[in-house]
């Protein structure tokens, strides 16, 4: 009898209560520093020292190939108060380093940066813009972002561009690749940490004058020394003795709204040699260089004289010096 209970009893299941089964083997991903600041020193150094001389041999590369005037250039800032080259109406002249901006990237000095890293540029919502275009939609901004990628699709640096349609007369295809060339500058500055030889391209800021003067070589002019602060200043040009009067003198420059200097309206063929605004006309030489600008862009002269009436208050053959630089400047950014 007790053998047989004894037989039951062993036969009976045994289970164990939940918090005493063992715990399935999980395994734990090995951690590591995620931040170069927690790497070893020794590692850390040598990883520094490394991208250093990389850096400094893209420079080096960047200094030495890109060339002024075609993958980058400059705009005159100072005004015809401090700049007797501007008074003049040659800005585009003026040797006064101190007078230009830093220079600007332009989009043939980006393309030849990242062809060097072997980055291919990418705008992954420029899709988007071009379906709305398609629609019909209304667009009035545009803002595109650019990717810089890898071969493998890493992507190493990232920018944006912006432009209003209405800068462009609306037409959304210039409007996309000029917010392209834009983002594509920004990144292309961002992922070789090139800002300290070049600024965003400036091709919309006000005032500008005209690009970089060069020498032959296509490079710029090297900065005059500065005088010492002992040296004189430099005599101003004797001023020409007043006319006698005359029986029948010239009339003042002509103003409306009753005299009070707002600009003449008048077309442009409409003026006197006397009427041109900003002084000097646009020399043949400078006429020349636009024409070939324009044919270049894809524009007509009819499309050309729309831009000059607008920004200028004339058409391209009766502007002035300074103001047909500043068109050659608009020009070559297109």
């Amino acid at each position: 009898m007790l053998q047989e209970q004894s037989k039951k009893h062993n036969a009976t299941p045994v289970v164990l209560p939940p918090e005493q089964r063992q715990p399935e083997t999980a395994n734990f991903p090995a951690v590591g520093p995620t931040s170069p600041m927690d790497w070893p020193a020794e590692r850390f150094g040598e990883a520094l020292q490394r991208r250093e001389l990389n850096r400094q041999a893209l420079l080096s590369w960047v200094k030495s190939n890109l060339k002024g005037g075609i993958d980058y250039g400059q705009i005159h800032v100072v005004g015809k108060d401090k700049c007797r080259m501007a008074q003049m109406g040659k800005a585009n002249e003026c040797l006064d380093m101190t007078h230009w901006s830093k220079p600007s990237l332009w989009k043939p000095g980006a393309e030849k940066i990242c062809g060097m890293l072997g980055l291919i540029p990418r705008f992954p919502n420029l899709s988007e813009y071009e379906g709305a275009a398609i629609r019909g939609e209304d667009i009035k901004v545009i803002l595109l972002k650019c990717e810089l990628r890898t071969a493998n699709g890493f992507v190493a640096a990232e920018g944006t561009g912006a432009r209003r349609v209405t800068q462009d007369y609306g037409d959304i295809n210039k409007s996309l690749k000029m917010a392209e060339k834009s983002a594509h500058i920004d990144a292309t500055l961002r992922v070789a940490g090139l800002s300290e030889l070049f600024t965003q391209d400036l091709e919309d800021m006000d005032g500008r004058q005209g690009v970089q003067p060069q020498n032959g070589n296509g490079t710029a002019p090297a900065k005059p020394d500065p005088a010492p602060s002992s040296a004189k200043p430099e005599p101003s040009p004797p001023q020409e003795k007043p006319e006698p009067p005359q029986d029948n003198p010239k009339p003042p420059p002509r103003q409306t709204n009753g005299g009070n200097g707002a600009q003449d309206k008048r077309p442009a063929e409409n003026r006197s040699n006397g009427d041109q605004p900003n002084g000097n006309r646009i020399t043949g030489k400078q006429y020349k260089y636009i024409m070939s600008l324009t044919k270049e862009a894809g524009m007509t002269k009819a499309q050309l004289n729309e831009h000059c009436v607008e920004a200028y208050g004339s058409v391209v053959d009766h502007i002035s010096r300074n103001d047909a630089s500043s068109l050659i400047e608009w020009l070559l950014n297109k």
